[in-house]
């Protein structure tokens, strides 16, 4: 039998009992199996009698209290685990596409903050068992601490995002059940009392708190700040070339130069864009002496020019089409021009001939764009169940363009319902043009009712001034 001498202290109040052998700390057992086990691995025989008071000292209480509560512990540290390892996952899940993705620094320290606090929470997950266990490292229950801090902080942030809208999304179930685990994993590793030991615990904690506070404020300057303050301006030009004569038709080539630019210190995306080229027809009148009350007011009502001896009748769509591909990504600095050619009868009964366009354009910094905003959907080809209604009906004819549209910041993607922009561009006897919405799916599977309002993405509609030659210039041109 050996002679070296074991004592086992009292248990402590998590119910592990100290071990030492001939005056030397051996480790800690949990159970008399647990014991069995030290003492092996300290070289001593697997049979031996713990019952020997010649060979095991029990100090403080006898062989047989073991007060562990191993199913509770091995459920703690279960749940703590999960936690933390699902809390990791969805910040690394919502970071990765800032960090990889974000057109901004800001947007892209945003991202890799999330995935540095994921990482924290992965190394946390794993120093639950040692801080709930024997705790033979020093700082387990620090990183423990840091862990449930973070998700505290970070659930409290996508939870107050969420509640702007309140929308259904299918993380919402995750934000709940995750914010609900961590008040409970806050309050357990306060009744642990996981700072004690901790060196430097003032430093540790601001450390943490400024983490949480740049995080924070990152949010912030990314999501709110920088997609105001930063300035966007684009440019539409539309205007005449020399017309030349056909040498063998009665017919007159009029050139058209259409311009798009962007004049500010924002990329975007062109939403949709269309040019049109119109013959007016008036009445003439050169005995009238004075402006007519009546007419001015419809002039007024309308929007256009009061004229003494001219009368607008009508206006004739001549041309119309696309300028630039919906979908087209126009960074600061870029200029794009192009140049289409109307073919006008010289027999036409026009007394002007106008030409304008519009584009609409979406903050690069505030939305991306899927790749299938380039596919067009034409409206006569769509099933009887249609992307949205026409109001009024019936519809007219028109080319829409339909993609997802994500947010620059994935933190507002995973707290809203999917969002989508839908640009048309129509031709109908009252008229033609072109408009864009930003919209979820109602719960029909139909684009809702409820729009956004052009702001939250940066969505603005230019219009070029209307430039006019007189059709003479054009007769002239033949001559």
């Amino acid at each position: 039998m050996s002679r070296r001498r074991v004592v086992v202290d009292a248990p402590d109040k998590r119910g592990l009992r100290a071990v030492t052998i001939d005056g030397e700390p051996a480790g800690s057992a949990w159970s008399r199996r647990d014991l069995r086990r030290q003492l092996r691995h300290a070289g001593l025989p697997p049979d031996m009698d713990l019952e020997n008071r010649a060979c095991v000292s029990w100090r403080g209480a006898d062989s047989a209290s073991w007060p562990d509560r191993t199913g509770r512990r091995r459920a703690t540290i279960a749940l703590l685990v999960a936690g933390l390892l699902v809390s990791a996952l969805l910040l690394a899940d919502i970071g990765m596409v800032d960090a990889l993705g974000a057109l901004t620094f800001s947007g892209r320290l945003g991202g890799m903050l999330f995935v540095l606090a994921g990482a924290v929470q992965a190394v946390a997950a794993a120093a639950v068992f040692d801080f709930w266990g024997k705790r033979t490292l020093r700082h387990s229950g620090a990183l423990v601490l840091v862990g449930v801090f973070i998700a505290v902080a970070t659930e409290g942030l996508l939870l107050a995002v969420w509640f702007e809208e309140r929308e259904w999304t299918p993380y919402l179930p995750v934000f709940l059940a995750l914010s609900l685990w961590a008040l409970w994993a806050g309050w357990t590793v306060w009744q642990e009392r996981a700072w004690k030991g901790i060196p430097h615990p003032r430093s540790i904690t601001a450390a943490v708190a400024a983490t949480v506070l740049l995080a924070a404020a990152n949010f912030a300057y990314s999501a709110v700040y920088q997609p105001h303050a930063a300035l966007s301006h684009y440019k539409v030009e539309a205007f005449f070339g020399k017309p030349r004569k056909d040498p063998k038709m009665p017919v007159t080539y009029l050139p058209v130069k259409l311009h798009v630019a962007n004049d500010g210190a924002v990329p975007a995306y062109v939403l949709n864009s269309a040019y049109w080229v119109e013959g007016r027809y008036s009445l003439f009148d050169g005995k009238k002496t004075t402006l007519d009350q009546r007419e001015w007011r419809a002039d007024a009502e309308a929007g256009v020019d009061t004229e003494l001896y001219v009368q607008p009748t009508a206006y004739r769509t001549i041309n119309s089409g696309p300028v630039v591909l919906a979908g087209a990504w126009i960074a600061p600095g870029t200029d794009f021009t192009t140049e289409r050619v109307v073919q006008i009868p010289a027999d036409a009964k026009y007394d002007i001939i106008t030409a304008k366009m519009s584009a609409i354009f979406l903050r690069g910094d505030r939305g991306k764009i899927d790749p299938a905003l380039v596919t067009p959907i034409f409206s006569w080809h769509e099933k009887r169940e249609r992307l949205f209604n026409c109001s009024p009906a019936p519809c007219p004819d028109y080319v829409a363009y339909h993609a997802r549209v994500h947010n620059d910041n994935n933190i507002i993607n995973v707290t809203r319902r999917p969002r989508y922009v839908t640009s048309n561009r129509w031709l109908g006897p009252q008229g033609s043009g072109i408009t864009a919405v930003i919209s979820s799916f109602n719960s029909r599977g139909r684009l809702s009712a409820h729009t956004e309002s052009y702001e939250t993405y940066g969505v603005d509609q230019y219009v070029s001034g209307v430039t006019q030659i007189p059709f003479a210039s054009l007769l002239e041109a033949r001559s």
